[in-house]
């Protein structure tokens, strides 16, 4: 298989084997499979990575059919994960749902392959089995189409995080806005100015016609601008691991949502 595509830069986390993210959805149809799959993709081409895309959907998700393109080799299967891994076209390993889906498991599993471990938890932020990888320190990719209503839902979101995990969860939260359509209908300046200084990184990305279609989706169709914009969270997410904040002067986590 031809996996190369044209990358303009390569994520700069250092250790990927040790990262571990939760993409959420704000609201229904934020986007959160194609954005597990997206930084999948861009951390698998831009730092050769061996990463995971796992469906943690809690009702069961299309991760698996939608993006996984060929069986993966007996050997590298896990035993417990059985029939639901497979490939993704850029050689990511791909994860299905299954019905007792254990997220800590799972990623515990992976991690044993020193596999980066990105996990589609769809709008299930706050179930009970989530909160022990929240507890211990995974990254929390947020995702939200640039509508009034998801966004206003994304905010709940954020603000059930400080209530239930403290405001230093902000530190290692990014903010991923998903365009779903060529036109902008919500001008996201003045939210950018104001979740920038409290979370990890605050990232837009543009519309892509291929995600837009149904059917498998190969990377080497995607546009070079929604790999960048995948390794633009990808570089936030590697900040988190760093212990480094870079939001204008101020620490992320420190402020008041408005």
């Amino acid at each position: 298989m031809n996996n190369v595509v044209a990358l303009r830069r390569s994520s700069t986390i250092e250790q990927p084997e040790h990262l571990s993210a939760l993409v959420v959805a704000g609201s229904g149809g934020a986007a959160a499979t194609t954005t597990c799959f997206g930084l999948a993709t861009a951390l698998r081409l831009g730092a050769d990575a061996d990463v995971a895309a796992i469906d943690g959907t809690f009702g069961g998700g299309n991760l698996l059919d939608r993006v996984g393109v060929e069986p993966i080799d007996p050997s590298r299967a896990i035993r417990q994960l059985g029939s639901r891994m497979a490939l993704s076209s850029a050689g990511a390993v791909v994860v299905g749902h299954g019905e007792s889906s254990d997220s800590v498991l799972v990623d515990s599993l992976l991690a044993d392959r020193h596999l980066a471990r990105i996990h589609d938890v769809g709008t299930a932020l706050r179930s009970r089995r989530l909160a022990p990888l929240i507890e211990a320190g995974a990254a929390i990719v947020i995702v939200a189409p640039p509508r009034s209503e998801p966004l206003a839902r994304m905010r709940s979101a954020l603000e059930w995080l400080i209530g239930t995990h403290g405001r230093g969860v902000l530190s290692r939260t990014v903010v991923s806005i998903s365009h779903q359509m060529p036109q902008r209908l919500v001008d996201l300046a003045p939210i950018r100015e104001h979740l920038t200084p409290v979370v990890a990184g605050f990232v837009e990305v543009p519309f892509d016609a291929v995600l837009a279609r149904p059917g498998r989706v190969d990377h080497r169709r995607l546009s070079a601008a929604s790999i960048d914009a995948w390794t633009d969270v990808l570089d936030a997410l590697g900040r988190i691991e760093a212990g480094h904040r870079d939001t204008g002067g101020h620490r992320a986590g420190t402020e008041e949502l408005a």
